[in-house]
Parts: C-alpha cells; structure tokens; sequence
C-alpha cells in the first residue's frame, strides 16, 4: 500500500489480499484507489481465461451480473476495512436495491469500479456503486453494508 498526495491509498492486488476475505476466484478486484469510510475507484481486467466465461454464455461469453456486483462488494469493503481499526472487521452485504445492467461486459475489456458512501453510522454503510467500460456505465447499484463486529456491539449497548 501507498499514501497518494490527494488523499488515496493505492492497493495493489497483495495489499487487497491483506484486508479482503474473498480469494480467486470470487476476488474480483485487481487494484484499488481508496479515501478511506468515503469512496473507492478499484479496477479488474477480464482475461478470456476466466472461470466463468465458456459457460456464460458459450458462443456468446459476458460478465454475469453476480460478479459485476460481488466486485461493487469487494471495493465497498475496502472503503471501510481501510479505517484505521477495521482492518480484521467482518463485513457483509445485508441489502442491495436499485441494480441496472445497462451494457454486457466481454472478455478482454477492463472494468472500473466505483463505489461512494452515501452515509456510514453504527456499523451500517448505504452506499451506491457503477460499472464502468470505457467510460460508459454498465451496471449499477445501491446497497448496504453491514461491519458485523459494530452492528453486534450497538446490539449490546
């Protein structure tokens, strides 16, 4: 990980090991600039060696929709897990509202994610990711994510 002068951390494929639970194949971020309980810009290069592309579909192979937004859940993460503190923190998805797939996403095109909170409080962030190819919007979404170890302790208070 390194501090950028406007704020970010960039981490590199390691570094998102270090602080992301999931592991390849459902790792579906490859480096990731991050402001820390604010937003994140993560990207993924789609090789044609993907798990899922000979059987999604044969002859006419495209994302699915799942992965696009497990790589959403795989930045948002990030965004929290980057607070000093919350490093080891157990975070979830408890809700997810407003998804479009607006264009399908091929082998060999180069993903960028963008994810914003909205609101973060008592470990619950509502946050709002997008898509991008080529600078067009392929998929968005809302949703909520959920850091277990603070929703669990505001149950105990």
């Amino acid at each position: 990980m390194r501090q950028t002068n406007d704020g970010y951390i960039f981490f590199d494929k390691n570094d998102i090991l270090e602080y992301v639970k999931n592991r390849p194949p459902l790792l579906m971020i490859d480096e990731a600039y991050v402001k820390p309980g604010e937003e994140v810009y993560s990207e993924k290069t789609l090789t044609e060696d993907e798990w899922y592309f000979p059987c999604h579909f044969p002859g006419n192979p495209m994302m699915p929709g799942v992965l696009q937004l497990e790589s959403m859940f795989n930045s948002a993460a990030l965004i929290i897990k980057s607070i000093d503190g919350n490093k080891d923190k157990t975070t979830n998805i408890s809700h997810i509202s407003n998804v479009n797939y607006k264009k399908h996403i091929r082998p060999g095109e180069r993903i960028r994610i963008a994810v914003k909170v909205n609101r973060f409080r008592r470990g619950l962030g509502f946050m709002h990711g997008e898509i991008t190819v080529n600078e067009e919007i392929c998929c968005e979404a809302d949703f909520i994510l959920v850091v277990l170890d603070d929703v669990m302790r505001v149950k105990e208070d």
